[in-house]
């Protein structure tokens, strides 16, 4: 049936555009219409757009549905995949404790925190893993997560430099040269950065030329002897990363 002008009875009608005016309610239920005769505006009642907003409803309750479908299962894998660490951890593998400490010293995956960090480092260091005892000596030496101990600090680093472990031989060079944690040694200095610098570090090779001309010739002499010693002591025993018998004992001082 064709629309009538309700004003003057006309059948010429057209569409009429919408107005934000008009009204949630109309817009939805009606169309506008308008007589070319009069110009009066009206309504008129359009069964088709509720039905087309019920069957949009529906389309985007059952995509938001199937969406979320996808997203449930990756959610349970990630909160199983950060847990296992923490109950590995809790279980006292040592492994999975130095992850777990590493994990929230740089945020990864976790919420950062320094003192959850140096909680695991140090449980991971006390099981004698090199590793574990490289970080929790830097967390010491800066005070992250920990008060700060330079004399624990040196400790912890001593122990996994004389293991054959590169990173903690440039740092425990560093401790030395400055005198943190110990008297300054510069002879000692420039053996453990000569340590370090034979496994690749370019850091510890320059720190080692740098101290070239502050030693005597009788001292690097000395320094060098004693680095091709320990150096081939180390070569006979398993990798630091994964030894976890004692230390061996400190070399003795330079005179």
């Amino acid at each position: 049936m064709s629309a009538r002008c309700p004003q003057c009875g006309s059948d010429k009608i057209r569409s009429a555009e919408l107005h934000s005016h008009d009204g949630l309610r109309r817009m939805v239920l009606y169309t506008p219409l308008r007589c070319r005769e009069c110009r009066l505006r009206f309504w008129r009642f359009s069964p088709l757009k509720p039905l087309l907003l019920l069957i949009a409803l529906a389309a985007l309750i059952g995509l938001t549905a199937w969406l979320g479908s996808f997203s449930q299962a990756p959610r349970t894998d990630s909160v199983a995949a950060s847990s296992a660490p923490h109950v590995q951890a809790e279980q006292g593998d040592a492994q999975a404790q130095l992850r777990l400490g590493l994990r929230y010293a740089e945020g990864d995956g976790l919420v950062q925190n320094d003192k959850e960090a140096a909680k695991w480092l140090g449980l991971a260091a006390k099981q004698g893993l090199a590793e574990a005892q490289y970080h929790y000596g830097i967390a010491l030496l800066e005070g992250r997560g920990v008060v700060q101990d330079y004399k624990a600090a040196f400790s912890w680093i001593e122990k996994t430099a004389q293991r054959g472990y590169a990173p903690a031989q440039y740092s425990l060079g560093e401790l030395y040269r400055y005198g943190t944690g110990t008297a300054i040694d510069k002879a000692r200095a420039y053996l453990w950065f000569n340590l370090a610098a034979a496994q690749g570090l370019e850091a510890a090779a320059k720190a080692r030329d740098s101290l070239v001309w502050q030693l005597k010739p009788e001292q690097i002499v000395a320094m060098q002897e004693e680095a091709r010693r320990m150096n081939h002591k180390a070569n006979q025993t398993p990798p630091a990363t994964t030894l976890a018998a004692e230390p061996a004992p400190a070399a003795p001082a330079t005179p």
